[in-house]
């Protein structure tokens, strides 16, 4: 999808080689009608859990929950209506899980991100994944809700240990397993430079695919489709254990500000 305003976005999702389903789902929308300058672009992504078909039925409930919520919430900033649309997609699953005894249980993570002008807001809840990609270097801007992230938080293992830990797949919040939910938000927004990758994934990918190839596979490619589509195949190629989606937005421009900025870090 190509959004000329500002910025490229692609996609890509796959069950992986071992799993039957896939229980991603991932969505994004540009307002019309003045809101785009106002609510900017949403983009979001969620990696579903629950056994009989619950994981699917639920990261497709968040995504569609959150994106109607964001653009109808009247909230006076974006992180307001970030954090009512989670809170908006909680109660949805909430609900259907109580109507549906057969659903009862499912969850699912989610994460999303806000592309207005030159800015970048996010929110989310679970161990999906954000990342800036800028000039060669990577930078995680969200912080995983998983047990393994908590010990690495405390010194008691290492990433890398983190990746192979047997209780990787344990995260500590989810949307739609209680009422209570607090959701982690952007204090501030992140700025962004012309020619600058946000990239969204589950940890279908990151957990086989290392955070140098995802850059290498980034700078080789480059255009946000072929970089989904090859990321995808790579994790594939490590033996894709897990469902795998990636959401790849480039940013095309920016206001002259941040044009000056980055002509001047080139300089250096």
């Amino acid at each position: 999808m190509n959004q000329k305003q500002f910025v490229t976005i692609g996609s890509a999702t796959h069950p992986g080689m071992e799993k039957a389903e896939n229980q991603d789902f991932h969505a994004w929308h540009s307002p019309e009608n003045g809101n785009l300058n106002k609510k900017g672009i949403l983009l979001v992504l969620a990696d579903g859990m629950g056994g009989h078909c619950g994981g699917s039925v639920a990261s497709k409930l968040a995504v569609d929950a959150a994106i109607e919520e964001y653009y109808k919430d009247t909230s006076g900033t974006i992180q307001e209506s970030l954090n009512n649309a989670f809170l908006k997609a909680n109660e949805t699953i909430l609900a259907k899980s109580r109507s549906d005894f057969g659903l009862q249980g499912m969850g699912t993570t989610l994460i999303a991100v806000v592309l207005q002008k030159d800015n970048l807001y996010f929110a989310h809840v679970g161990d999906s994944r954000g990342y800036t990609i800028c000039r060669e270097r990577i930078t995680q801007f969200t912080q995983d809700h998983s047990l393994v992230a908590g010990l690495v938080k405390a010194g008691l293992i290492t990433k890398e240990q983190a990746l192979n830990h047997p209780d990787s797949n344990i995260i500590t919040k989810a949307i739609g397993l209680f009422q209570d939910l607090s959701v982690d938000i952007s204090e501030k927004h992140i700025k962004l430079d012309k020619g600058e990758y946000i990239l969204m994934c589950c940890d279908g990918l990151y957990k086989v695919v290392s955070d140098e190839e995802i850059v290498k596979t980034i700078m080789e490619y480059r255009e946000p489709d072929a970089v989904c589509e090859k990321l995808i195949e790579k994790a594939n190629e490590a033996g894709g254990p897990d469902n795998i989606t990636v959401i790849v937005a480039r940013i095309e421009n920016t206001g002259i500000f941040s044009g000056i900025k980055s002509r001047l870090q080139n300089l250096l």
